[in-house]
């Protein structure tokens, strides 16, 4: 699944958003353990909440209007996701004032998580699924070829 340039915008703008308005609630570093993500798929809005559950950003994405069944929700999970790890890479959650760690975290109409999308700390590096798929017959074989050496 893959979205437009524009939506891919709004949704970077909305958690940058997020993060902003998290920070300007107080003045010191605001403690936050999630970020929730919600998807409603009659208007294709995604809406940012904090732990209290107030909506601190949204964004519409126009891809995303009528999404249903489990594939296309991991296909928006999956775009949620690399769009996080770019931010993360582009270091947009290096300096905000947000104390660490937090996460991501999708979830469904009735509030219950979904997926973790992204997991923000200074000092932790989290890897996801795709990266360690294949880790243990990788790590197997690199055994292998070192006791026969």
């Amino acid at each position: 699944m893959s979205i437009s340039n524009v939506s891919e915008s709004s949704l970077r703008q909305a958690i940058e958003q997020a993060l902003k308005n998290i920070a300007a609630e107080e003045d010191d570093f605001k403690v936050v353990t999630d970020f929730h993500l919600h998807l409603d798929s009659d208007t294709g809005e995604v809406s940012i909440a904090d732990d209290t559950d107030a909506i601190v950003a949204s964004a519409v994405v126009e891809e995303w209007i009528d999404l249903e069944g489990d594939d296309e929700v991991e296909g928006m999970a999956h775009v949620l996701t690399a769009l996080l790890q770019q931010m993360s890479d582009e270091q947009v959650f290096e300096h905000v004032n947000v104390s660490k760690p937090f996460s991501f975290v999708l979830e469904d109409d009735n509030q219950e998580s979904i997926q973790e999308l992204f997991y923000v700390d200074e000092d932790i590096i989290v890897l996801n699924n795709d990266l360690l798929k294949d880790m243990d017959k990788d790590l197997d074989d690199f055994f292998d070829k070192l006791m026969k050496e």
